[in-house]
């Protein structure tokens, strides 16, 4: 609970935190439990073809056996109880994603208008109970887990958009870099706890147990988040004097009652639109990374399903403590008199282009499999800077409207991983021969993403707050940020 020693919005921020590592954790339990469901196909493969040869689990090429027909075949895996190919497993992972792209925009709104303290605990909630479900729904049908799956993403689609509805009300702009980077990396440790944790449990008690203990720890956060949480300095019961006079002074005014949505000039904007773009890029290489790592460490490298899981997340913690550093950093520079806008197109540098080299290095790295594990980790480490990049654009540009627009912004990257799960898959499936070849069109695809989504927001990024926020002049709402900045330097003077 908040106290004298521990201001209202540092518990708010670790309850964002831990809220998204449980997030992660349900996002994250399919990806490695379908490991161990589905029956793997016997590859056949023939080295006189040209193709790749599988990994084995030293990274080193894999010799195939030889049966008695002179045929080679690999078995990957365990042996699962589901027959399903790689498209439709594929198919399978990105059903969550048809839902989180759905609720994207009217969980911004709806947040804006009903309190992130209803919307975010509501979601978790019932994702908490519907992953007690999963189980259950898989053995009926597979498109019975489909379903599910999409309505976890459904309930999901509110949770990003709800923390910039509410880190408007409760953070200034000079922590706010640090305050997004700590509360939005929690997805990353959540990666990192996921991925190992659920290996564990699969290993120890079966695929089933995935869902259930992530389900159980998702229903637990939900009734510490109802008891800590409030939707504003003026509704928390226990806030100090002290903060209470901060944050009244500090924060940008934001309308207690949200105003229509001026649709029209957001989608008009064009500093919207390179947010928009930064988002789809980012999305598309995050999801390549996260959706399809573990595979990648399985199948192509060869690894055991302890070892990829492990290794799988390494990269996820890699890019939380970085991204800690880099938010600090980013507000340290600001309170120095660094340009908004410098900080904001040095950050997507760091977290879009960056992760294309890495893309490119894995396309060529064979079976190197040390090479690629660095690589992969490194890459995943420079998107740790997106929280303080284009992610704050609505944000930046629109704070009455920052919970609808980082709505829109999400829901737009959030169709990349419908679309480059099945891609990936159908891919793979196409390569299922050559698989580090399918795995090179792969990440190919994902580091021109990154590019076309890096670039206009490099050349004409403003980070400026735009007139229709609220019908204030432009000239004036750049005001907030300046004055505000400009206190805090004279305080420490």
């Amino acid at each position: 609970m908040a106290c004298d020693g521990v201001p209202a919005r540092y518990v708010l921020c670790l309850m964002l935190f831990l809220g998204f590592m449980v997030t992660f954790l349900l996002r994250a339990n399919l990806t490695i439990a379908i490991v161990a469901m589905v029956k793997e196909p016997a590859r056949a493969e023939d080295p006189a073809s040209g193709g790749a040869a599988m990994c084995g689990g030293g990274g080193q090429p894999r010799a195939p056996p030889t049966t008695a027909a002179n045929e080679t075949v690999t078995k990957v895996g365990p042996e699962g109880e589901f027959e399903w190919g790689e498209f439709q497993q594929s198919v399978i992972l990105s059903a969550f994603f048809w839902g989180y792209v759905v609720f994207q925009v009217p969980g911004g709104r709806v947040a804006e208008l009903h309190g992130t303290k209803r919307v975010y605990g509501a979601a978790l909630g019932a994702n908490g109970v519907i992953s007690l479900l999963l189980p259950w729904a898989a053995k009926g049908h597979w498109t019975l887990l489909l379903l599910m799956r999409a309505l976890q993403g459904l309930a999901q689609g509110v949770v990003f958009p709800a923390m910039s509805a509410i880190v408007v009300r409760w953070v200034p702009v000079s922590e706010r870099a640090r305050f997004v980077s700590f509360a939005f990396q929690g997805a990353s440790l959540g990666t990192v706890v996921a991925l190992p944790l659920c290996g564990w449990v699969l290993r120890a008690w079966g695929w089933e147990a995935v869902f259930h203990v992530s389900g159980v720890l998702a229903l637990v956060w939900t009734a510490a988040w109802w008891l800590l949480v409030f939707d504003s300095p003026d509704q928390h019961p226990r806030i100090t004097a002290n903060e209470r006079d901060f944050l009244a002074e500090h924060l940008e005014p934001v309308k207690a009652e949200p105003p229509p949505v001026p649709w029209l000039s957001a989608f008009r904007s064009r500093q919207f639109w390179l947010g928009n773009l930064a988002g789809i890029g980012n999305d598309w290489g995050f999801h390549t990374f996260f959706n399809l790592g573990p595979k990648y460490m399985k199948t192509a490298l060869g690894f055991d399903l302890e070892q990829s899981s492990w290794l799988s997340s390494l990269p996820f913690l890699s890019q939380y403590v970085f991204a800690m550093v880099y938010g600090s950093l980013a507000d340290l520079l600001l309170q120095r008199g660094v340009r908004l806008v410098t900080v904001r197109k040095v950050s997507v540098v760091v977290s879009h282009l960056l992760p294309v080299i890495g893309l490119m290095v894995l396309g060529y790295s064979g079976c190197n499999a040390v090479l690629s594990v660095v690589v992969l980790t490194l890459s995943v480490t420079m998107i740790g800077a997106v929280t303080s990049g284009f992610f704050q654009t609505p944000m930046d540009i629109a704070p009455n409207f920052a919970g609808v627009l980082t709505g829109v912004m999400n829901g737009l990257g959030s169709v990349t991983a419908v679309l480059s799960t099945p891609l990936a898959g159908a891919v793979l499936q196409s390569y299922l021969e050559a698989p580090l070849i399918g795995w090179r069109y792969v990440f190919w695809v994902a580091g021109a993403m990154y590019v076309l989504g890096a670039v206009p927001f490099l050349l004409f990024y403003r980070a400026q707050v735009e007139p229709w926020n609220g019908g204030a002049e432009e000239k004036d709402s750049k005001h907030p940020k300046d004055l505000q900045l400009k206190d805090l330097k004279e305080q420490d003077a």
